[in-house]
């Protein structure tokens, strides 16, 4: 039986200024350089048979220190990606909110299936992030990290959970965060905690 650790990417300046970066190639800051020192030590004690990774630069950047500690290779899977927000982008939340007037009000009444312009829906994102998922667990044994997203950990822990009422539900996820879960061979899973940080302290 696998155990997942589920860890966001260190912070970005994009994180810093609250831009969305969706699946944009944003390297990770120097505070970001630094979580991801501190989650590989925090880690180095915990004996990882794999490590997964976003192909996006700051989930490689974080997860390149984890499987060189643990002498594994770094393996990237495309599907652990965050959510392409499309003409969101680039922009603050507020920001887009006034250019995509529309497109904003469709998302606030439909947010798992509505799309932002050019963009990916909830929807999208939980199936490949579940999908992902499933296969790492089901392909591993032992403790693997997986290192992506905030809205991509979230849409698959959700997924693994069965938990459908987003927005009502939601995890925090911060930068560099770990979130730990166990799927056994029939597919259910036990959570043993989200968004861990005191390693950053």
């Amino acid at each position: 039986m696998p155990s997942l650790y589920l860890i966001r990417h260190g912070r970005t300046e994009w994180n810093r200024l609250w831009r969305i970066q969706g699946d944009m190639d944003v390297p990770l800051d120097g505070e970001g350089r630094r979580q991801a020192g501190a989650l590989a030590k925090a880690l180095e004690a915990v004996p990882l048979k794999a490590v997964y990774a976003s192909p996006l630069q700051r989930a490689v950047e974080t997860a390149s220190a984890l499987a060189v500690a643990h002498g594994v290779p770094l393996q990237l899977d495309p599907r652990l990606k965050e959510r392409n927000w499309g003409a969101y982008q680039g922009m603050r939340r507020e920001e887009a909110a006034l250019a995509y007037a529309e497109a904003e009000a469709d998302l606030r009444a439909d947010p798992r299936t509505a799309r932002p312009p050019g963009g990916e829906s909830f929807a999208d994102l939980s199936q490949r992030a579940e999908a992902a998922l499933r296969e790492i667990a089901a392909r591993e044994e032992g403790s693997v990290a997986i290192v992506c997203h905030g809205g991509t950990i979230v849409a698959g822990l959700m997924a693994l959970l069965g938990l459908e009422s987003w927005p009502r539900i939601r995890f925090v996820v911060d930068n560099a965060s770990i979130s730990l879960l166990d799927v056994t061979p029939d597919g259910r899973v036990v959570t043993h905690y989200v968004n861990r940080c005191d390693h950053l302290a």
